[in-house]
């Protein structure tokens, strides 16, 4: 499994090389939609860098007390309307607070509290810019965690509705649509499918997972990361170096050697 800064890294490093070849501007904003996205796959797992952030032991204590007291209130509420008697109530909302707690796990509390964030995130954006847009990436973003690790979110298919999701909200920042949907395949084609699990490009048509790593082991995965993230700071320097020359991005990528441009 690669590491969340590993993730991050490829990420800004892919972010960076895009603004060279696209001759724009390399900007903070764009660097932290670059972090965001490079990282959002991997919102499916409640262990990633993201989950961890939107959640701490305190918000899922609190929200596992809610999730618990509304069902419990609701028993009580019903014995006090049929007037059951109050010791078997208790001993019915014993039984119902033990198999709450006991099918309650961390991971799912996490997904409640992400979607809930989101939510609110959601409510909120939608009154300040009235736009459908942004409403559409938070649903996306919303729907995630829900997903089995490594199934929706690692598919082909997220990307492409990605892009098409953010294609309206340039006036973010300009080509965000570009510098989402690449950080986040970043993560699909320059992290995770170099991993031993593998990923289901093509899910849901196909469970099939790909891999480009024929090893076992997380020391593979090691190695593999640090040649993924030295090969992308060298094209960084190449494509630094070359753009001081040339200006157009054929030119950037290409060199001389091929327009001849003296």
């Amino acid at each position: 499994i690669l590491k969340g800064k590993a993730h991050a890294s490829i990420g800004l490093l892919t972010y960076y090389n895009y603004t060279i070849l696209s001759n724009t501007e390399f900007t903070i904003i764009g660097g932290a939609i670059s972090l965001f996205f490079s990282l959002l796959p991997d919102l499916d797992h409640f262990n990633s860098v993201i989950s961890k952030k939107l959640s701490n032991k305190k918000i899922e204590s609190l929200v596992e007390a809610l999730m618990m007291l509304v069902p419990l209130s609701t028993l009580l509420y019903l014995g006090y309307l049929k007037k059951f008697d109050y010791s078997i109530l208790f001993f019915l909302g014993l039984i119902l607070f033990i198999s709450i707690k006991k099918k309650f796990k961390t991971s799912i509390i996490r997904k409640f509290i992400i979607s809930i964030f989101l939510i609110l995130i959601c409510i909120l954006s939608y009154n300040l810019f009235k736009n459908i847009s942004i409403v559409k990436l938070l649903l996306f973003f919303i729907l995630i965690p829900w997903f089995s690790h490594r199934t929706f979110s690692h598919s082909i298919f997220s990307a492409v509705i990605l892009y098409f999701i953010t294609n309206n909200l340039g006036f973010i920042i300009k080509n965000l649509n570009m510098i989402a949907t690449l950080s986040y395949l970043s993560h699909i084609f320059l992290g995770d499918i170099l991993t031993p699990q593998g990923i289901p490009l093509f899910w849901p048509l196909s469970k099939h997972r790909f891999k480009l790593n024929p090893f076992k082991g997380q020391s593979s995965v090691n190695i593999i990361e640090n040649i993924v993230i030295l090969l992308m700071v060298l094209l960084a320097f190449y494509l630094t170096f070359v753009s001081i020359k040339y200006k157009t991005p054929q030119q950037i990528l290409l060199g001389s050697s091929i327009f001849n441009i003296s």
